[in-house]
């Protein structure tokens, strides 16, 4: 059942796409676009974002700056007049771009985005503080100007609480009321900016260089290279460039305020702080403004990396493509879009729970959202026969495997899933469909679908049959681990479902991909067939 044959399968399923296989297909009656394929790769490898830079980048600003803060404490240079127009220009500036980025989040309704904007608020208002306090333009001697600088960072962390509460019923709830949290924080950024700038000696700060100062600024600057490599493989999860600007400007505000390290003011690190801190802002507020408007969506630039649910990250980062494809199984049925769906959620759920990195994990969610998309090509009196398949029939089903794969290898930028959908019903020990090497040698994105597609395919209701208990399903799988499915990924299935067990229904952020009108029809699963027939009883 090659598509590339022509088939009646072939031909049939392009009818029911219609439209969309002018961009992914390769109809019978004219030639694949060389040049189509060729730039829509070009664009998905410009997308990728890896964290080897942002790693490097964290290291160099790091080091650069304590080695500067600690070593070169002999060579000053004292100019208040330039500190006063370069801190006061610079930050007032910042505190007008990060009001526009929180002007956004308002209009669109962005929770994160709001939470994002008062961040970049605590640190541009207080360093504005501390360029107005720089002793002998408008002040004598005071402690705002060091204070404001050592409490910036910590005030813009507050700011993002929320994200860490996520899943948490006070996360909730800020987040329904994120507004009233903006309000909250912002302002009060502002009265601790007017408590300094009224009272310039009353806001305590450990002195520099002293052990409990550096002690707290180190932990304030992993706290945003923590926020940063988060952001970073989210982004790598999304494949979409924003996050890893916003990374980079996580870690320039961090690394500002390691000048609390050196002994004193006016050495070569203080003003390498003011630069770095600068450079944060502005990239964060208006390079993210930048990616904005070639992205076209706040949404698809800020919300992967201020989520914490891998989920959320692959669903702004899913291809019309992906979506198309996942629209022609609810066009054949819902209850079948949902599998695939629930599918990928546990695939993605269980490659978090291996370890595995970013773009692992994306494959995986990918590969599980998309292996059952060669089933257009199988006929209607196949699908919706409400029973067991007769040898015939199911060999016949098994070609929707490759298939699948076929319609994957013409669809621009996702031509690395092939043997991942291709192999999705290969058994551990050799057998399954289609035959071919055990083991390790089976892409280790089918090795994970495998075993999410068998549990949610046991434990869901069929048109043509109950669903397994959830714990006879387990128990499946605990059973033939290590002849039908790979052992590790059973073991890290099993935690999953412990943590959230399955529901009939997809229920993360990618319960939204590929609906559309129901159309008519259902066609079955046939993983049922190659389960195991005898259920472990319960004890």
């Amino acid at each position: 059942m090659r598509l590339d044959e022509c088939s009646p399968g072939a031909r049939a399923a392009q009818r029911r796409f219609g439209a969309v296989r002018s961009r992914w297909w390769a109809p019978c009656d004219r030639p694949t676009s060389r040049q189509t394929l060729t730039t829509s790769r070009r664009s998905a490898d410009a997308e990728r974002v890896t964290p080897r830079p942002v790693i490097a980048f964290a290291g160099v600003v790091g080091a650069s700056m304590a080695i500067l803060a600690l070593t070169a404490a002999d060579y000053t240079f004292v100019a208040p007049t330039f500190l006063f127009w370069l801190a006061v220009i610079a930050a007032s500036l910042c505190v007008v771009a990060a009001l526009i980025l929180s002007a956004v989040a308002w209009r669109k309704d962005l929770p994160d985005l709001g939470y994002l904007g008062a961040f970049f608020v605590a640190v541009s208002v207080l360093p504005l503080v501390h360029g107005l306090t720089v002793p002998g333009i408008l002040y004598g001697s005071n402690s705002a100007t060091a204070a404001s600088v050592y409490w910036a960072v910590p005030a813009g962390l507050v700011a993002l609480v929320p994200m860490v509460l996520r899943h948490t019923s006070l996360g909730r709830s800020i987040g329904r009321h994120w507004r009233a949290w903006w309000i909250g924080h912002v302002p009060a950024v502002t009265a601790l900016a007017g408590v300094m700038l009224s009272s310039p000696n009353l806001v305590a700060f450990p002195d520099m260089g002293t052990p409990m100062a550096r002690v707290t600024i180190s932990v304030f600057f992993l706290l945003t290279v923590v926020a940063g490599m988060r952001q970073v493989r989210l982004s790598r999860i999304a494949q979409r460039p924003g996050p890893a600007v916003l990374a980079f400007a996580f870690i320039l505000v961090g690394a500002s305020s390691l000048v609390f390290l050196a002994p004193g003011p006016w050495m070569p690190h203080f003003w390498l702080a003011h630069a770095v801190d600068i450079g944060g802002v502005f990239l964060g507020t208006i390079g993210g403004a930048i990616v904005y408007r070639r992205e076209g969506s706040a949404r698809a630039v800020f919300s992967p990396v201020l989520t914490v649910d891998p989920h959320a990250a692959l669903e702004i980062g899913l291809s019309p493509l992906v979506h198309e494809f996942t629209a022609g199984l609810n066009d054949k049925d819902p209850m079948t879009r949902d599998h695939v769906v629930r599918t990928a959620e546990l695939a993605i759920d269980c490659a978090v729970e291996l370890g595995l990195p970013p773009d692992a994990v994306r494959e995986d969610g990918l590969v599980s959202l998309l292996h059952d998309i060669g089933k257009v090509t199988v006929p209607d009196s196949i699908l919706a026969k409400p029973g067991r398949l007769t040898e015939a029939e199911f060999e016949l089903m098994k070609g929707h495997a490759h298939a699948g794969a076929e319609m994957i290898a013409r669809a621009p930028g996702l031509e690395q899933h092939v043997e991942g959908v291709r192999a999705h019903h290969k058994r551990w020990d050799g057998t399954g469909y289609p035959l071919g090497r055990p083991g390790p040698d089976i892409p280790l994105s089918a090795r994970i679908c495998v075993a999410c597609d068998a549990f949610d395919a046991m434990s869901a209701t069929r048109h043509y049959r109950d669903g397994m208990d959830p714990e006879i399903a387990r128990r499946v799988l605990r059973e033939h681990a290590g002849t039908q499915w790979d052992t590790e990924v059973v073991a890290a299935l099993l935690v999953v479902i412990d943590r959230r067990p399955w529901v009939p229904e997809p229920r993360t952020a990618l319960r939204a991909v590929g609906q559309n009108d129901p159309g008519h029809g259902h066609f079955g699963c046939d993983c049922v067939p190659e389960l195991p027939t005898r259920e472990p009883a319960l004890t």
